[in-house]
């Protein structure tokens, strides 16, 4: 059960619990009174021509790529890192999921590009048995079963799928890659996650549950398995789809678990992995 000891806001004090274990774990509130903010509601579903100009513009300077598969895929890789790690760490960690819903989600712009993301408001999901149960920003849930619910409504419905529509709108970015893509984001958080051993029975429920639930959109993108090499475990995933960044000309190699490889070449890497030399 989340505490609330800390004397802030419930949600800020467990956010920053979870960024402890690293930056993309915590979503902050934007600053208010700030005009540079917008809604991602207003990027997503407002003027196509500015979003297929920031998409563009994205993969030529992170991916070096002008292919809109590809920049689609980088646009959408860095917008899943603040997105739905904060959202699987609370998840996972403390059993609350932040409302990342469009109108309650905002991006900050320095110029023509977007340097910070937050929330608008900040609004939680949790148990009946949370200790800010009572709070203003909280929406009590029945029970397990009905948070799982909670976050499939507002990350997937009501988040993901708008924005992925969206982008094949107006930067023509595969629709087929960016499912896997968030596929991926939420087995990245889950990985690390597990690395810290604070929680590795809720990190593999909470896979077993997204990525086999027929409801959910990331259903049978990729596979996640508990991984033994001497001593050490990590949790790692196979994907059935490609983020394209071997397209890109900075790549010097594809992701370790990449479905371009076999899957021998996977597990030598996850091996490397545990043993800290990749």
């Amino acid at each position: 059960m989340a505490d609330a000891t800390q004397g802030g806001h419930p949600l800020a004090d467990s956010m920053a619990r979870a960024g402890a274990l690293g930056g993309f774990f915590a979503l902050p509130q934007q600053q208010t009174g700030d005009p540079d903010w917008m809604t991602a509601r207003e990027l997503f579903q407002g003027d196509d021509q500015r979003l297929g100009g920031l998409v563009a513009a994205y993969g030529q300077r992170a991916w070096d790529s002008s292919n809109r598969h590809v920049a689609g895929s980088a646009f959408l890789v860095a917008y899943l890192s603040r997105v739905v790690f904060p959202l699987v760490g609370q998840y996972v960690l403390e059993q609350r999921v932040p409302d990342v819903s469009l109108d309650n989600l905002a991006f900050h712009w320095n110029g023509a590009a977007i340097d910070a993301t937050g929330l608008v408001r900040l609004k939680f999901a949790a148990l009946p048995d949370d200790a800010a149960a009572d709070h203003a920003d909280v929406v009590v849930t029945a029970g397990g079963p009905a948070l799982y619910d909670q976050l499939k409504a507002w990350l997937f419905e009501d988040n993901l799928e708008p924005v992925i529509e969206a982008l094949r709108r107006a930067a023509g970015a595969s629709v087929k890659v960016s499912w896997n893509a968030a596929a991926a984001a939420f087995s990245q958080a889950l990985n690390r996650l597990y690395a810290t051993e604070a929680a590795r029975e809720r990190v593999v429920e909470a896979a077993e549950a997204v990525f086999v639930d027929p409801d959910s959109p990331v259903s049978g993108q990729l596979t996640m398995e508990e991984f033994e090499h001497g001593e050490r475990s990590g949790f790692f995933s196979r994907r059935r789809g490609c983020c394209l960044w071997w397209r890109s000309p900075r790549a010097n190699e594809y992701c370790s678990n990449c479905i371009l490889l076999p899957r021998e070449e996977q597990d030598r890497r996850f091996r490397e992995m545990l043993e800290g030399v990749r």
